[in-house]
């Protein structure tokens, strides 16, 4: 296989990216963005560009950024690999000799980027019709939450169709053990709460990090962790695994 066949089929990806997620990812930026750009509208003459109303309106403005990354990395994961294999697609996909898991590893990247963008055109709308202010550190939470949240989406996606019901079973069975064993208070609760994955801190440190506060690195590179090992067992099963099956 050429390097050149594999990169021909970006321009596709994309645009699949663009068909099958945009429209949602629309709905989702438009419900999100707009109450908030009513709302700055109405009150931005009344704040000055220092102060503490400024630095509220940017710690709101950051919430509602972080709250986006979250759905748009569901909207933008879901189904990757599973559409493919449920829709019959895989049998165009690879009439020809592509690799599969360069393939779905160049899909995951593509997919990454257009959520950025739609990030991206969030906060330029919040700037031009909101209030005059762009915080690009914000694309380092969607990238944060993408890689460590959209890892496991991805390896659920090789494995399983209903791949955002595995990856909500997750979280929530993670948050109800935490809550039953304590961290604090029992070994197992301490032995749980380093097996299982850390995304009731995604939150916390994704703003800390868009905001530029200290930030808890040991957190970042266990949620990192978390997503790139995903990533990486689902490319291992991509290669053993025939999409088939």
């Amino acid at each position: 296989m050429k390097r050149a066949r594999l990169w021909s089929y970006m321009g596709w990806q994309a645009r699949d990216f663009a068909f099958e997620r945009g429209a949602p990812l629309l709905i989702v930026a438009t419900l999100m963005a707009f109450p908030v750009i009513m709302e700055l509208r109405k009150i931005r003459p009344a704040i000055s560009t220092t102060g503490q109303a400024h630095s509220l309106v940017v710690s709101g403005i950051l919430e509602v950024l972080s709250q986006f990354s979250f759905i748009a990395v569901l909207i933008g994961i879901n189904g990757i690999v599973s559409n493919d294999r449920v829709r019959g697609y895989y049998r165009f996909l690879f009439a020809k000799p592509v690799s599969i898991p360069r393939y779905y590893a160049q899909a995951f990247v593509v997919n990454g980027a257009g959520l950025a963008f739609s990030a991206l055109t969030v906060m330029v709308a919040i700037y031009a019709f909101g209030y005059p202010v762009f915080l690009p550190r914000a694309l380092l939470m969607v990238a944060l939450a993408y890689v460590s949240l959209g890892g496991l989406g991805f390896l659920f996606s090789t494995v399983a169709r209903f791949d955002w019901v595995l990856m909500g079973g997750t979280w929530g069975l993670a948050q109800v053990l935490r809550a039953v064993y304590p961290a604090p208070q029992s070994r197992a609760g301490r032995v749980l709460d380093v097996i299982l994955p850390p995304y009731h801190r995604l939150r916390d440190v994704s703003l800390e990090l868009a905001g530029g506060d200290p930030t808890d690195t040991r957190t970042i590179a266990w949620l990192l962790g978390w997503g790139v090992t995903a990533f990486i067992l689902g490319l291992i099963i991509l290669r053993r695994r025939p999409l088939a099956t």
